[in-house]
């Protein structure tokens, strides 16, 4: 097998796995909170490799995670690309910053991620707007989890590049 799509089965099959966890692996009560899995492991690939995943690959797992959870179609793939293209813009940046800082910085990119389904398109969450103070404690709360996620994360994901992806 070529080096290369090896290489790129072995990203890609992450990002699925991350999807997989996404959608099935969730306990009812902590919904609003979940962190968004598939859009951490885009980011680590991101950073990690830029030449390798990309705006395509943001915009393949948004819709799939609009299909699948019935979300207003595109959505998702919005703020994926949204958020994919600015950790490449910056990637250089963000690469070298301390893990704390990557934890910020990721902090407010969730919670504008989290407040983008806030607006209520046609009603039909009840409940789940801009409006409700709950929805922005949730927001916060998403985006701390998140935020906090992403520390074990990118070390999960750092050890697996380091083992499986040959470059």
């Amino acid at each position: 097998m070529n080096r290369s799509f090896l290489n790129q089965f072995w990203i890609n099959s992450s990002l699925f796995l991350a999807f997989v966890i996404d959608i099935y692996v969730t306990p009812e009560m902590f919904i609003l909170w979940k962190p968004v899995l598939t859009l951490l492991v885009l980011i680590y690939w991101n950073m990690a490799l830029p030449d390798r995943v990309g705006i395509f690959e943001a915009l393949f797992f948004g819709l799939l995670l609009d299909v699948s959870t019935g979300t207003l179609l595109g959505l998702h793939a919005a703020l994926f690309v949204l958020i994919t293209y600015i950790c490449q813009r910056f990637f250089y940046q963000f690469r070298v910053s301390p893990m704390w800082q990557q934890s910020v910085t990721l902090f407010f990119l969730f919670f504008i991620f989290k407040l983008a389904f806030g607006f209520d398109f046609n009603d039909m969450a009840p409940g789940l707007n801009l409006s409700d103070r709950n929805y922005l404690l949730d927001s916060f709360l998403f985006a701390i989890l998140s935020s906090l996620i992403w520390i074990p994360m990118f070390f999960i994901l750092r050890e697996f590049r380091r083992r499986k992806i040959r470059i």
